[in-house]
């Protein structure tokens, strides 16, 4: 009887030895995770949990446009309050609404910065966005339960993309898959060269990308946007695609986030300032009623909420096609203006009346 507990039954012995082969290569896989995060970083929780490392006196958060568009060594050292800060993070997360961005920030600043900036653009409220882009690889079950509640419409999309990365986070193999065949890229191509070039080049870029993320305050653009510009682009016959993003534009579920985030901020003693991102006059003029709409909502919630918005309109900023990288986003010239422009802005403020 005694034997028979000590051993299973030969049908299962296989089932119990790939069970246990599984689990050392998670193992195996597990230990070394931190070059496989290096060859391919989670963006959103990279940007997040990089923020959330060490208390910071303020944060911007956004979509893509912040994480192209604003460099925090350069917005720093501005006076709010009788208080120089320095401290500052740009937590840029690609593709988010109004509500990735809320569920962002709370995660990004355990402890409050005294400011946050906001660089909030059209897409970010369009509620024909259904499903987040990111904040579900960090969600907690909490965050889950009230997306799934206040958005219906998207809480299939959610849970299941919740669910995987719970899982994924219990199949080391399968959440490092890309960061693995990244740094068998580098190798490959470093001991035999000619054998996958293009999978190098990919490789050292991500390289690249995640040392910045995690060293250069969130300021992390992709080579494209740090180089890339829009009237290059346009000499060359190249014509953007569609910004799907601002497709079937409507407003009003993403925009209760907005409302939320003002509440947080001022439970939690931060001070809250929106900027209205520059975009291209083509994409202004390709969407000229969605920009109506959204400017229309933003100037309503300003007045409602007595948030300060500043406007980083094109012609305020002396912005033309030079300074874009495509439709929305900004090379390295135009963020580094912009970032100028708003620590110019904030210590024109210093914490007092609207700037």
């Amino acid at each position: 009887m005694s034997e028979s507990f000590a051993k299973p039954p030969s049908r299962w012995r296989p089932v119990v030895r790939l069970l246990i082969a599984f689990v050392l290569i998670d193992l195996v896989v597990l230990g070394f995770r931190g070059t496989w995060e290096r060859h391919s970083p989670d963006d959103y929780a990279e940007r997040v949990t990089g923020c959330a490392a060490e208390p910071r006196e303020f944060v911007i958060i956004g979509g893509s446009p912040v994480a192209e568009g604003f460099n925090p060594e350069v917005v720093a050292g501005f006076e709010w309050k009788g208080q120089r800060l320095q401290n500052g993070y740009a937590v840029g997360l690609s593709g988010a609404t109004t509500s990735d961005n809320y569920i962002g920030a709370i995660h990004a600043c355990p402890t409050p910065p005294k400011v946050l900036v906001y660089g909030i653009t059209a897409s970010d409220l369009n509620d024909a966005r259904k499903e987040p882009h990111g904040p579900y690889s960090l969600m907690t079950p909490h965050d889950w339960v009230e997306w799934a509640s206040e958005r219906p419409r998207s809480a299939e999309w959610v849970t299941r993309h919740f669910l995987q990365g719970k899982l994924s986070k219990a199949w080391a193999l399968r959440r490092y898959r890309h960061g693995i065949r990244m740094w068998a890229a580098t190798a490959l191509e470093g001991e035999f060269p000619g054998t996958c070039p293009d999978a190098a080049l990919e490789a050292n870029e991500q390289l690249r990308y995640s040392k910045l993320l995690r060293t250069n305050r969130g300021y992390a653009p992709t080579l494209g946007f740090v180089k890339g510009r829009y009237d290059v682009a346009k000499a060359k016959g190249i014509k953007p695609a569609p910004f799907q993003f601002l497709d079937r534009y409507r407003t009003g579920e993403h925009l209760q986030y907005l409302h939320k985030l003002a509440d947080w901020a001022e439970r939690s003693g931060i001070d809250l300032i929106l900027v209205d991102m520059p975009i291209t006059a083509d994409l202004d003029a390709r969407y000229a009623e969605a920009f109506a709409e959204y400017r229309k909502r933003l100037g309503e919630f300003e007045a409602a909420r007595g948030v300060r918005v500043l406007r980083a309109t094109r012609e305020v900023l002396g912005f033309s096609d030079v300074d874009f990288a495509d439709v929305i986003h900004l090379n390295e010239v135009g963020a580094s203006k912009l970032s100028q422009w708003l620590h110019d802005r904030l210590s024109e403020a210093g914490g007092g009346s609207r700037p």
